[in-house]
């Protein structure tokens, strides 16, 4: 733990807008780890606090963000076109008048979508600060920013990746494992595709796994009939050790499942179904094939390869050093 004098100027006073809080999506702890070791080294002395993003703010947390220094929207899908509407980043017409100055850190936008309409634009354009770049995740949610009035925006990939560094990757085996992790996505299910990759997965390794990231994979997983495979428990800390301590690939449709088992040094495939890894994929090379193309996956499994991800280092370097540089 690094120590500072103490000095006459007052503490700098951090809001984290946390998307795992009232989240059923253990991705959304994935990200927030990511999120709050970035702010951690980045504000060493700082006081953090952490409000909501999925829920909609009362006085006292209004009160807080304007006694703050700098708020920080950490990661998820929060951004989308219409967001008036079923907006899962909780903001209301009385966020234009009471809230403003948040920083975007790894922040996506919701699917495809047209252009921003008015009410996005007006109230991303009064939220947003314009002293800072906002940090986005893919192309795709820069493009869509930028047509809301957002110029000063970073494409510095998913704040997960950061540490997914060359020498990170070079150490990440080749070769296939014995056993597989895997993770299903029952908001967004495929019961053919779905049930055409567990069976190659139970053809090519000796054990398959389900980590459930949310509570209805588990059912789904059952309505395959995919008998044999076993449960990790549903919780983050249970999957991470399962990762530390065994010898195993993740080959799973859950985008924040299959980037943890990177961080942990394992071989992964991620399976997309929408627009987060495909666009992601495309921007980093983070290892991505549509769920339905079975004949990829085989010859994922089957084919020994490197894990090569391109971050886009020049773009997170400026997202962090504009605050090395900021007053306080």
């Amino acid at each position: 733990m690094r120590m500072s004098t103490i000095a006459s100027d007052a503490v700098q006073k951090i809001a984290i807008l946390d998307t795992s809080v009232t989240s059923l999506n253990l991705g959304d702890q994935i990200i927030m780890d990511a999120a709050r070791a970035v702010l951690g080294t980045l504000f060493p002395s700082g006081f953090f606090v952490t409000l909501p993003t999925h829920e909609f703010l009362l006085w006292e947390s209004y009160r807080v963000l304007r006694d703050c220094d700098y708020v920080f929207v950490c990661g998820s899908n929060l951004l989308k076109s219409r967001m008036l509407w079923r907006n899962q980043w909780k903001i209301s017409p009385l966020d234009f008048l009471i809230r403003r100055n948040c920083v975007l850190l790894g922040c996506g936008w919701w699917h495809y979508q047209r252009p921003p309409d008015l009410y996005s634009r007006f109230m991303l354009r009064r939220i947003l600060c314009s002293r800072y770049r906002h940090s986005v995740r893919d192309a795709y949610s820069g493009r869509q920013l930028r047509a809301a009035g957002i110029e000063a925006v970073l494409n510095t990939a998913c704040v997960t990746m950061w540490p997914l560094t060359a020498a990170h990757c070079a150490a990440i085996p080749h070769e296939r494992a014995p056993r597989v992790v895997t993770t299903l996505t029952g908001y967004a299910a495929d019961a053919a595709h779905d049930r055409a990759f567990i069976q190659s997965l139970r053809k090519h390794y000796g054990e398959v796994l389900l980590w459930p990231q949310q509570p209805e994979d588990v059912a789904y997983c059952a309505s395959l009939d995919q008998a044999g495979v076993r449960l990790i428990p549903p919780s983050l800390a249970a999957f991470s050790d399962f990762l530390r301590n065994n010898d195993v690939d993740y080959v799973g449709t859950r985008l924040h499942g299959g980037i943890r088992a990177l961080q942990l040094g394992k071989r992964t495939l991620i399976l997309a179904v929408d627009n987060r890894a495909v666009e992601i994929g495309a921007d980093t090379q983070l290892p991505v094939v549509a769920r339905k193309d079975t004949a990829a996956i085989e010859r994922w499994i089957r084919t020994p390869a490197p894990t090569r991800i391109a971050l886009p280092t020049e773009a997170i370097a400026a997202w962090r050093t504009q605050f090395a540089a900021a007053p306080g």
